[in-house]
């Protein structure tokens, strides 16, 4: 047995596969230095990290490629040579799964603007390459046969499948979220789940959960599956702004005129309204509660909303009380982009 894998890491451990090793890593490097030298800094610590990470693997990579040269000499050391060419196989596999996961961060970060990309996709190639590299190396050193093992394991499989259900279940459904895109890294969404809408800003999508930052910074984990099967309001627009509407019941007695033109004036005033996108101030409705007026305002960020509102109704307020006004009621209401101003 000794001998066949011997012969077998004669066969595998040659010059050629580390040049071409060697050579896979160099490319990667000469990558980042030409193609992304303007990425921000957190992305340049990402790559730097993950570069000092590959040359700690590659030395004992190299320490145990060159070993076992000295250990193939007929010698009392000899028979250590099945070792060293065994570590130097497995040194070697998991410096290639890293310069793999190297080259999926490149990919990202050069398709990808934004300043998060989803880990998600770079941990299921690298898991992929890994399984097929443990698989093609077990069967080329070890002449392990994986056909019978898998033909006897069918049942040890449905008992797997059944118990992992629910973690393969979110994995295939962030699977399928990285890849539609229905929001990105940075978004801030709203899912509405059956025991109440969730809304914050996507820090992560895990294998397991997407995970959110709250308007006062809670860590918020929504199951993937949850998620891929709710409506999803996503209100970072790249297309249209994000309107942030409010409704004002006023005196009925209130001069409309002048009611109107307040609110006008402290929607431009206001910081954190945009001013270059149209506002809209309408009297919608005459009811018992009072003249109803309808507000509708972009906003510069989703994030800063209720700040927004917030100075907006203390300008209102500060000048309907200049001018003996009574306001008699206030609610708030999110409408995004064009869809605000309808009905």
């Amino acid at each position: 047995m000794n001998e066949t894998i011997k012969e077998r890491l004669l066969e595998l451990l040659g010059i050629e596969p580390l040049v071409l090793i060697t050579l896979l890593a160099f490319s990667s490097f000469i990558f980042y230095k030409i193609f992304l030298r303007n990425m921000i800094k957190d992305r340049h610590g990402t790559m730097r990290r993950l570069f000092t990470e590959l040359v700690q693997i590659y030395i004992p990579f190299l320490v145990f490629w060159f070993a076992q040269f000295y250990f193939l000499r007929e010698g009392e050391f000899a028979r250590f040579y099945n070792y060293a060419g065994v570590l130097a196989v497995v040194t070697g596999s998991y410096f290639v799964i890293r310069v793999v996961k190297i080259m999926v961060f490149e990919y990202l970060f050069f398709n990808n603007k934004t300043v998060g990309v989803p880990v998600l996709l770079v941990n299921i190639v690298t898991l992929t390459v890994a399984i097929f590299i443990a698989a093609w190396l077990s069967t080329s050193v070890f002449g392990v046969r994986w056909a019978p093992l898998l033909a006897t394991s069918a049942i040890v499989s449905v008992v797997l499948g059944l118990a992992l259900q629910d973690t393969l279940g979110n994995l295939f459904a962030g699977v399928a979220l990285t890849f539609d895109k229905p929001y990105e890294l940075g978004d801030w969404i709203e899912v509405h789940a059956d025991n109440g809408p969730f809304a914050g800003e996507v820090h992560e999508i895990t294998w397991r959960a997407t995970i959110l930052n709250g308007f006062s910074d809670e860590m918020i984990t929504l199951p993937n599956r949850l998620v891929s099967q709710t409506e999803i309001s996503n209100f970072t627009s790249r297309a249209k702004p994000i309107y942030r509407g409010a409704d004002v019941y006023m005196d009925v007695n209130a001069p409309e005129e002048e009611v109107k033109s307040i609110f006008i004036n402290v929607l431009k005033e206001s910081k954190g309204v945009v001013q270059n996108i149209e506002h809209y101030v309408m009297l919608r409705d005459l009811t018992e509660k009072g003249a109803h007026w309808r507000l509708f305002y972009p906003v510069v960020t989703y994030s800063k909303q209720f700040v927004i509102l917030d100075g907006i109704l203390m300008k209102a307020q500060s000048e309907f009380k200049k001018r003996g006004i009574q306001v008699a009621r206030i609610r708030g209401d999110i409408r995004h982009g064009e869809d605000s101003t309808q009905g």
